[in-house]
């Protein structure tokens, strides 16, 4: 459970980061795009919930 709870929180993180950056004009396609950044962001979440 609780590495769902790790991957769902780090996509809201990822979606968000994404939001904000496309709109702050940084060329990243790794950050600055929504969609990469939310699924990059929850398999951060996912991994790091592992020991």
């Amino acid at each position: 459970m609780i590495h769902v709870l790790a991957a769902l929180g780090g996509g809201g993180i990822g979606y968000l980061i994404g939001k904000y950056m496309s709109k702050a004009g940084f060329g990243c396609p790794l950050i600055c795009d929504p969609r990469i950044s939310t699924i990059y962001f929850a398999l951060i979440g996912l991994f790091l919930s592992f020991k």
